[in-house]
C-alpha cells in the first residue's frame, strides 16, 4: 500500500508536468476558447456576451458570430477575451469562431437567448431521474423533447486556488440527455422557455451536503467585517498548509535517494513521508468557488437560482453569508445586479434545536428584504419531514419561473409569490399582521382554522395562538396574552402551515422582532 502511494504521488507529479507542458505547447500552437464554450451552448441575448480563450502571447485574435467580427490582442500570458454585441433571441443554430494567425477554432449549434444559473447543495443537485415516488421526474423525462433549451453541468471539483477551466459540454435537451441533470433547474428552464418561447441556457453548479462557505470568494470573506474570524482561520489554515507542504517536499527530497538504494539492494522501501492534508479541500472555505464558479466568469448570464441552506441551519450568521455570496458573484460578473431568486428550505426534523431551521428561514427573507433584484419561493407546503429531499421539485422549479417571469421579465395578470410578512398592528389587545403578496386575498389550504401561529408580549413567553382571516390580514390573539408584542408563525422545523393565498402559493415564516421591514421593497 506504501510503494502504491508513492508510486502514485509520483505518477501524479509527472502527469501534472505532462498537463502542464502540453497546456503551455496547445497555448502557443493553437487558439481556443475557454472550457464554457463548446457546441450547442446558449449565449445570453440583449447583453455584449464576453468571449474568452487562449492564444500564443502577443497574437491579433478575431471572433466570428452572426455577421459580427471582434478583435483582441492575446496577452502576456495568451488570454484574450472580446464582447460581442448585444443580440436579439436566435433561434436558428450558428457556428462562433475564433482565428489567430493560421490557427482557427469552432464551436457550433449556437443559439441566442437566456442563461440561467442553477446553485446550491443537494435539492439543487438531485436529477428526474432520480424523484419518482411523487416527483414526476420519469414522465418529464420521456416528454423532454425541447431542443431549444440546453444545459451544461459543472463537474464538482475542489480547489485551493480560482480556476479557470473544467470539463464539461453543452446539451441538447432530450429524453436521452436529460434525466441526468438538475430536477429544479429543468423544471424551472422548461416553464421559462413555454411562456418566453426563446431559447433557454441552464448552468448546473452545486454540490450535495454542502455549506455556504465554501460558494464564497476569498475577497468576500476578507471584505466582510462579521466574518473576520473566518478569513483569520483560512489565513492561518494557508500558511500552516504552506509551511506543512514544504517540509514535505524537503522530506520526500531526502526519502528518494533511501528509497533508490533499497529497490537496488532488494531491500524494502521504507515508509515515505505523508502528504499533508489541505484545509480549502474536502470541500473546503472557498473551494467550490474557485473551482465550480470562478471558471464561468464572466460568461453572461440572465439570473441565478439558489437552492441552499440546509447544511446551514442554527448558523447566525447565514444572512451575513448569504449578502456577502451574492455581492461578490454580482461584483465578480460585472454585470449589474443580476436576479438572484432563492428557494425556502423545506421543513425537516433536524433535531434540536427546532428553531434551528427558522434561523435560516429569516435570513433568507431578510437578504430578500435588503437586498436588490432578489426574491425566494416557499416550500412550506412540500416539504417531507423526515426526509431533507422533497420528493416535489416540479412544483419548485414552476414557482421559480413565476418569481422569474414577474420580476425579470415583467409579465402581469398573476400573483407570482407566498404571503410574506409585512407588518404588524397592535388594537384591543390582537395583533394584525399585514401580508405582501395578498392583495387576492388569504384562505386556509384545508379549510381549518389558521395554525402555527404564536403570540407573546413582554415575557417573550410564547403561546399558541388563535388567527383569523380579515380580508388580506390574519388577526392573532391569546386570552393568556392582553398585551401582546410579538407574533411568529410556523417558527418551528416541523411546521406546515396551512396559510396561502389563493393562488396557492404558501405563506412564509416569520418572527416579527427578526424581520427586517424597514427596507422591504415590496
Amino acid at each position: 500500500m506504501l510503494t502504491t502511494r508513492k508510486t502514485n504521488s509520483s505518477a501524479m507529479l509527472y502527469c501534472t508536468i505532462l498537463v502542464l507542458s502540453l497546456g503551455c505547447l496547445r497555448a502557443g500552437a493553437a487558439v481556443r476558447f475557454a472550457s464554457i464554450f463548446s457546441d450547442h451552448l446558449v449565449l445570453q441575448r440583449g447583453m455584449a456576451d464576453p468571449v474568452w480563450g487562449m492564444a500564443t502571447p502577443g497574437q491579433t485574435v478575431k471572433v466570428s458570430f452572426a455577421g459580427n467580427t471582434v478583435s483582441a490582442q492575446a496577452d502576456n500570458t495568451g488570454h484574450w477575451m472580446v464582447k460581442l454585441p448585444s443580440m436579439q433571441a436566435n433561434a436558428n443554430p450558428q457556428t462562433l469562431t475564433v482565428q489567430a494567425g493560421n490557427s482557427t477554432s469552432s464551436v457550433k449549434d449556437i443559439l441566442v437567448g437566456d442563461v440561467w444559473l442553477c446553485t446550491g447543495q443537494s435539492n439543487m443537485t438531485y436529477n428526474l431521474w432520480g424523484w419518482t415516488p411523487g416527483g414526476h421526474g420519469h414522465a418529464a423525462v420521456a416528454k423532454a423533447n425541447y431542443p431549444l433549451i440546453r444545459f451544461i453541468d459543472v463537474p464538482q471539483k475542489t480547489a485551493s486556488q480560482p480556476r479557470d477551466s473544467f470539463e464539461a459540454s453543452w446539451q441538447v435537451c432530450s429524453p436521452k440527455t436529460i434525466g441526468g441533470f438538475s430536477a429544479v433547474g429543468y423544471y424551472f428552464g422548461r416553464d421559462l422557455f413555454r411562456k418566453l418561447h426563446v431559447p433557454i441556457g441552464l448552468i448546473e453548479s452545486s454540490w450535495p451536503g454542502t455549506p455556504i462557505q465554501p460558494w464564497t470568494p476569498l475577497s468576500a470573506v476578507r471584505n466582510t467585517p462579521e466574518l473576520h474570524n473566518d478569513y483569520l482561520w483560512i489565513t492561518n489554515s494557508e500558511q500552516q498548509y504552506g509551511a506543512q507542504k514544504k517540509a514535505f517536499v524537503t522530506a520526500i527530497a531526502a526519502w528518494l535517494p533511501k528509497a533508490r538504494a533499497a529497490i537496488n539492494a532488494g531491500q524494502v522501501v521504507p515508509n515515505p513521508p505523508a502528504e499533508p492534508w489541505n484545509p480549502m479541500s474536502a470541500p473546503g472555505y472557498t473551494s467550490l468557488y474557485n473551482a465550480m464558479i470562478n471558471p464561468l466568469i464572466p460568461f453572461a448570464i440572465r439570473g441565478n437560482i439558489w437552492y441552499q441552506g440546509e447544511s446551514n441551519v442554527n448558523d447566525s450568521l447565514y444572512y451575513v453569508r448569504l449578502k456577502a455570496l451574492i455581492k461578490s458573484w454580482r461584483k465578480a460578473w460585472n454585470q449589474g445586479d443580476f436576479p438572484f431568486y432563492l428557494v425556502e428550505i423545506a421543513p425537516f426534523y433536524y433535531g434540536n434545536p427546532a428553531t434551528g431551521e427558522p434561523v435560516v428561514w429569516n435570513a433568507q427573507q431578510n437578504v430578500v428584504r435588503t437586498v436588490a433584484n432578489t426574491g425566494i419561493v416557499g416550500t412550506q407546503d412540500i416539504g417531507t419531514l423526515h426526509n431533507v429531499h422533497p420528493f416535489d421539485k416540479r412544483d419548485v422549479g414552476y414557482r421559480l419561473s413565476l418569481l422569474a417571469l414577474a420580476k425579470t421579465y415583467g409579465q402581469k395578470g398573476f400573483v407570482y409569490a407566498g404571503p410574506m410578512y409585512k407588518s404588524m398592528t397592535i388594537s384591543d389587545g390582537k395583533a394584525v399582521i399585514h401580508f405582501n403578496h395578498a392583495a387576492d386575498g388569504l384562505v386556509s389550504r384545508d379549510g381549518k382554522p389558521l395554525n402555527w401561529f404564536e403570540i407573546a408580549g413582554k415575557d417573550k413567553k410564547f403561546v399558541p395562538a388563535q388567527a383569523a382571516i380579515v380580508g388580506d390580514t390574519v388577526v392573532v390573539q391569546a386570552p393568556s396574552v392582553p398585551s401582546p408584542t410579538v407574533v411568529r408563525f410556523a417558527w418551528d422545523q416541523i411546521a406546515v402551515p396551512n396559510l396561502m393565498n389563493k393562488a396557492g402559493l404558501p405563506a412564509l415564516p416569520f418572527d416579527t422582532n427578526d424581520a427586517m421591514t424597514n427596507s422591504d421593497k415590496k
